[in-house]
């Protein structure tokens, strides 16, 4: 998989005791669903948190340029690649590992329990980037860009780069996010807010979420469900709900055939399963 922004090639592996153990635990305090307030927020971040390790332990990044130069793909860090390509990186490990179709189970106000699928593909093909042409690169700053406007007969010069996973990590524990992602991402000569918006539209163009409402009917009272996608809550709730059996799984393996715990964490998944299936149809007859 190419990331659109990058142009990062993304590999993915399946995967094994280690890596279910570490997803289990990692922020297993606290829940995807708190979004209401303040601390709302340090759960999106701790949640953000979490989808990172996950996609750094079972995806790894490279491009034709770290080949050539001899520097080795793990040197790119994830943190620092923007924030549409880290929701296409989650979304191509959730196909790969899971399918492209996506269901959602969702409740209308009126209490009818539904269900909405999507299409992974169909979801990233909309989500894809965009350049305004006014816009350039900067030539003298890899990663930012420029913008000239006039402005009382004056040329006004706005740079600014494309926010990163690190500054949506720092947005989210910060009491003013909007001002901190704007310091670290806009630089702009001009004290007043037109240069900085137009920068900031460019931005929401070249840099588009992937999160966002999905579209829905009620089949009972015909009412718009519009209910928020979160890219990294979807990704990481499914690898939780899929590693979900490995402590019985373990146990059971353990059990039947005294094989020490390290080794039957370096199985893949899939083979864990399998062992633990066949014990448990063993079981039953």
């Amino acid at each position: 998989m190419r990331l659109p922004i990058s142009g990062l090639e993304v590999s993915f592996r399946l995967p094994n005791g280690h890596d279910d153990l570490a997803i289990l635990e990692a922020g297993s305090g606290v829940s995807s669903n708190n979004r209401a307030d303040r601390r709302g927020s340090e759960a999106q971040a701790t949640i953000l948190e979490s989808a990172l390790d996950a996609l750094s332990r079972l995806a790894r990044l490279s491009s034709h340029a770290s080949e050539s130069s001899g520097t080795t793909p793990n040197e790119i860090a994830w943190p620092s690649i923007t924030i549409t390509d880290f929701e296409f990186a989650l979304l191509g490990l959730r196909s790969f590992l899971f399918g492209d179709t996506v269901r959602c189970i969702v409740r209308c106000a009126c209490t009818e329990r539904m269900e909405i699928d999507f299409s992974i593909a169909h979801l990233l093909r909309e989500a894809q980037p965009r350049t305004p042409r006014r816009i350039q690169p900067s030539a003298s700053r890899p990663g930012w860009f420029e913008i000239q406007q006039n402005s009382h007969q004056l040329v006004v010069r706005t740079n600014f780069r494309l926010p990163t996973v690190e500054d949506q990590l720092l947005a989210l524990r910060s009491r003013n996010a909007y001002e901190l992602l704007a310091e670290r991402c806009i630089e702009t000569g001009h004290p007043g807010k037109r240069a900085a918006a137009s920068a900031e539209h460019a931005m929401e163009s070249m840099c588009p979420t992937v999160s966002r409402p999905i579209e829905g009917v009620c089949a009972a009272c015909g009412a718009a469900l519009n209910p928020q996608l979160h890219i990294s809550s979807l990704v990481l709730d499914e690898l939780r709900a899929s590693a979900a059996g490995m402590h019985r799984e373990v146990h059971a393996i353990a059990a039947t055939y005294h094989w020490d715990e390290s080794a039957i964490l370096a199985m893949p998944q899939v083979r864990r399963m399998a062992y633990s299936d066949a014990i448990r149809q063993a079981g039953t007859r």
